[in-house]
């Protein structure tokens, strides 16, 4: 089994780089690095547009596996590196032929926007809803020694058990602890003013009540140990309710998707995506 790293010779294709190796020394796996190239024209030109073209892509993948290897040595000098070249019409395209090819566990890739959050682009999007095995996303600017701790983002639904499932795999393999924490939004208003508050903050007590009571239940059936930690956190936002909650270097956030139909394997809903941009450590998103 592997980590596999979608690389670009940019900050995006660093950080990916600095998790994945993270990811990989945890796990006690080796890192395949994907270097997605661009693909020459099947046609061939008299103007020798298509040689030239060829040995752009060939100078890209050298300048990517070189930018890549140097960043290797000094992050993590001992680790396994197995290097794929591999040409597509699109970025996510080439990726997903090394993930169909290789017995993979977690594929990486930068999560890097101009916001400075994480953010699904029309790459990382591709993937999510194509790849066969987690996708994690690193945040900008990402450094991190090691990975120390696994949260998973409990939504409460009927596919929250499964999900806080496999993130307590993951901690499991990585030898590091899990926390189960929710995280909701508290309405500015949620029901005209002459209803009254009353009834407002009666609807979100509800709510963080079935929330813990989802979370005790993981525990009543042996989902999570009785001493994994747990938390509810409420804000005004989301990077309210996200910061709410104490976080360190080594950590990850682990979230779920829905199910779909196999031509899309997964539906990240509104409330994923906006733990996603909120959080300022790694997102690590199973698929549905």
């Amino acid at each position: 089994m592997s980590v596999i790293v979608g690389y670009q010779p940019d900050q995006s294709g660093a950080d990916a780089l600095e998790l994945g190796a993270g990811v990989a020394l945890a796990l006690h796996v080796d890192l395949v690095l994907a270097i997605a190239t661009p693909k020459p024209w099947t046609t061939p030109s008299s103007a020798r547009i298509d040689a030239e073209f060829a040995e752009y892509a060939q100078r890209y993948g050298d300048h990517a596996e070189s930018a890549a290897r140097s960043q290797l040595e000094r992050r993590a000098p001992g680790l396994g590196v197995t290097v794929h070249r591999t040409a597509g019409k699109t970025a996510a395209k080439a990726l997903l032929e090394v993930v169909s090819g290789t017995a993979g566990d977690i594929l990486v890739v930068g999560g890097n926007s101009d916001s400075g959050r994480m953010k699904l682009g029309a790459t990382t999007g591709r993937l999510l809803h194509s790849s066969s095995i987690p996708l994690a996303l690193a945040p900008p600017g990402y450094v991190c020694s090691a990975i120390t701790r696994v949260t998973c983002a409990y939504s409460g639904d009927q596919n929250s058990e499964q999900v806080v499932a496999a993130a307590r795999d993951l901690a499991e393999r990585m030898a590091v602890p899990l926390r189960v924490a929710t995280f909701g939004v508290r309405p500015a208003e949620m029901f005209p003013p002459e209803v009254g508050m009353d009834i407002e903050r009666n609807v979100l007590a509800a709510w963080q009540e079935q929330m813990a009571a989802g979370m005790a239940k993981l525990k009543g059936d042996g989902v999570i140990g009785a001493d994994t930690p747990t938390a509810l956190s409420i804000g005004g936002d989301w990077d309210d309710a996200l910061a709410r909650v104490e976080w360190a270097a080594g950590d990850i956030i682990a979230i779920g998707t829905t199910p779909r139909e196999p031509v899309k394997r997964v539906f990240l809903g509104s409330r994923a995506a906006k733990i996603i941009a909120a959080a300022q450590v790694p997102a690590l998103i199973f698929p549905g």
